[in-house]
């Protein structure tokens, strides 16, 4: 059991040498995450990642059929309504979420964790590592979606009088031949999948409610159903591997033998010392 600890000044957390300490644990970080797997190897892909990529791939499938109706329909029907909805889609605008993560990241990054107690200690690893994370999933599957994008090159809804719903023009690299997959809906993917993570027991309403936001996107006649859907399913994919890869490094996260998603490091240790 750890001694109480009196009050911690600011000044104790964030002293002097700003720049040092920074680099010194972002040197410390880059060390853990490269190093090996620890303890019995367990995979990085598992059954239930393969389960979900072929019901996604099924689903995208299958709404790619109803793509244009779904469009016509939108587009024939947009009022008050519909532009809020559009303006409301923005929430899966990268930015939302890159500043408050890169911010909490640069904070805990540079704070003094030898000056202060275990239990601030403690969470300010876990907002550090936490706040890495986000950033570096939400900056990484926005950059690879994009990269995406170009194989296709499907014509966006603003063309849907003149080239239709399926109109694909791979390697052209304009904004108007970008719709497949949906950028915003993948950003929401990702949150999703680290907010199931943080908080397990509500990994179905998460999910639900991620997918609606993303689902946006139609009425703002920004994308098409299966491009929205194939971008939430990339961030989320994405995201899950990537949480499991560092859980087989114990960095941040820790896998949970029969579970899909891994176990985030430092969320609801108080909860189990109270039980």
């Amino acid at each position: 059991m750890q001694p109480p600890q009196g009050p911690v000044r600011l000044g104790q957390i964030w002293p002097a040498g700003f720049a040092g300490r920074l680099m010194e644990t972002v040197a410390f970080s880059s060390r853990r995450i490269r190093r090996r797997r620890i303890g019995a190897p367990q995979p990085v892909w598992s059954r239930g990642l393969t389960l979900l990529l072929f019901c996604g791939a099924v689903a995208v499938a299958l709404l790619f059929t109803i793509d244009s109706a779904v469009m016509n329909f939108m587009l024939s029907n947009r009022n008050g309504f519909t532009a809020w909805l559009a303006w409301l889609s923005d929430i899966g605008r990268s930015e939302w979420y890159l500043v408050p993560a890169l911010l909490i990241y640069l904070a805990t990054a540079a704070a003094d964790w030898r000056g202060v107690g275990y239990g601030l200690k403690a969470r300010l690893v876990t907002l550090f590592g936490q706040a890495a994370f986000v950033f570096g999933l939400v900056a990484f599957t926005g950059i690879a979606v994009n990269i995406v994008k170009l194989f296709f090159g499907r014509a966006r809804p603003a063309f849907y009088g003149e080239y239709g719903a399926y109109h694909f023009d791979p390697f052209v690299v304009t904004r108007y031949s970008s719709s497949f997959p949906s950028g915003h809906a993948t950003t929401i993917g990702t949150v999703a999948a680290i907010l199931m993570i943080w908080f397990p027991r509500h990994w179905l309403p998460i999910g639900i409610v991620g997918l609606a936001l993303s689902a946006l996107r139609i009425p703002a006649a920004a994308h098409y159903p299966s491009d929205v859907t194939a971008g939430f399913l990339f961030g989320l994919i994405v995201t899950i591997v990537a949480a499991r890869f560092f859980a087989a490094r114990r960095v941040g996260f820790r896998l949970v033998p029969g579970k899909l998603l891994p176990a985030a490091v430092g969320f609801g240790r108080r909860k189990r010392a109270a039980g």
